[in-house]
């Protein structure tokens, strides 16, 4: 299994023998190794989000694209399509 050496501020020192000493892990490989995980698993997330984000742009962008859209001139008439929305969310909710 490679081997690697790293530098830990005090805080994460500390927090490495907490998680030692109170036998959530036992030993500091075990902690890196989670906290890789955790990283990895964040990472795979981000990855998600940001597709799903692209993914709703896309489909936006298709909608205007499309004519699909609703022009509104004021404020007025955003605060009553607002409403409707919420409306309709209610209603399938």
């Amino acid at each position: 299994m490679p081997t690697r050496n790293v530098n830990l501020t005090e805080h994460f020192d500390r927090f490495f023998e907490s998680g030692v000493t109170s036998g959530r892990f036992s030993n500091a490989s075990e902690v890196v190794r989670e906290g890789l995980r955790l990283l990895e698993q964040r990472e795979q997330e981000d990855r998600a989000k940001v597709e799903w984000l692209r993914a709703a742009a896309r489909e936006g962008f298709d909608a205007v694209d499309r004519g699909d859209v609703v022009a509104l001139d004021s404020e007025e008439e955003l605060d009553s399509f607002l409403s409707r929305v919420h409306e309709e969310a209610e209603l399938v909710n």
